[in-house]
């Protein structure tokens, strides 16, 4: 077997998308102070209510806009717990997972009875999304380090005081990112439900967790992020393949270990914003 054929090099980059886009969106998030680990649950929110409005409305892109929306709102209520209410992010973020998953399998169950997964849903053409996501993806890194515009947010996450005094609302600024980060990681959601066809509960399958870990890798950089999750679909690409020479259920270990060893080497040299977790309490005085 080729382990560099054409194929798989195409294949891990339709495979790379749902990572990718869920470590820009968490980039995103994280460079303006919050931390949301319930990206696993808004990507598979919106490949649940995305596949569902796209099967009764007979049209793939509706479902996008539903999955896009359905991401945002839980962004929202994601940043309100931790922006406003000054929640801790990580129990946040695990809540959001615990509430999708439950809801998932039970809207599974009640629209497509026993089977834990969809009928078949319309689809859009996926090298269309592709191509598209990548060009996102490079305006991102423009965006954050070569605009006025990414050095707010920078600096609301590195040094939340000095943006407030320069007149940047840190409580907004960080609010619009989370949304941001919900919206691509619906997005992501969506894109897994393209790529399949259909939904089924467990179908994300922890690319939420594995998006966190290439954003980690590329050291909070869309681009880096990018590649990091390219690697990670490869790994993906490639397991599918070993499984015809290997034991399966050893084959499908490949992106999760890959996972571990990878964070274990990257996760000391990632420059993290100072801010990063911390609420921000605006001085009074």
């Amino acid at each position: 077997m080729d382990v560099l054929s054409l194929d798989i090099m195409v294949a891990a980059l339709r495979l790379a998308m749902p990572i990718a886009l869920v470590a820009l969106g968490e980039t995103f998030s994280e460079r303006s102070g919050i931390i949301n680990i319930g990206v696993e649950g808004t990507a598979l929110a919106g490949a649940l209510i995305g596949a569902t409005v796209a099967f009764f409305s007979g049209s793939s892109v509706v479902g996008l806009c539903a999955a896009l929306g359905v991401g945002m709102l839980l962004g929202l209520i994601h940043a309100v717990w931790c922006v406003y209410l000054r929640a801790d992010h990580v129990v946040t973020g695990a809540a959001i997972n615990l509430l999708v998953i439950g809801l998932a399998l039970f809207l599974t169950r009640v629209v497509w009875g026993w089977r834990g997964t969809s009928a078949a849903v319309p689809t859009l053409n996926p090298w269309i999304l592709v191509w598209g996501m990548v060009g996102l993806i490079v305006l991102a890194q423009v965006y954050l380090f070569r605009t006025p515009w990414g050095l707010r947010l920078r600096v609301v996450g590195e040094h939340p005081q000095a943006a407030d005094t320069a007149g940047i609302n840190v409580f907004r600024t960080r609010v619009a990112y989370s949304v941001l980060n919900g919206a691509l990681c619906g997005l992501a959601g969506a894109f897994l439900v393209n790529n399949l066809g259909r939904f089924s509960v467990g179908m994300v399958g922890g690319r939420g967790f594995i998006g966190i870990a290439a954003m980690v890798v590329g050291n909070y950089r869309p681009i880096p992020a990018f590649l990091a999750a390219y690697l990670f679909g490869f790994v993906d690409a490639l397991q599918m393949r070993l499984q015809d020479v290997i034991p399966s259920h050893f084959s499908i270990m490949l992106p999760y270990v890959l996972t571990v060893v990878v964070l274990a080497g990257f996760l000391g040299r990632a420059h993290v914003p100072a801010a990063l977790g911390k609420p921000y309490i605006k001085d009074q005085g």
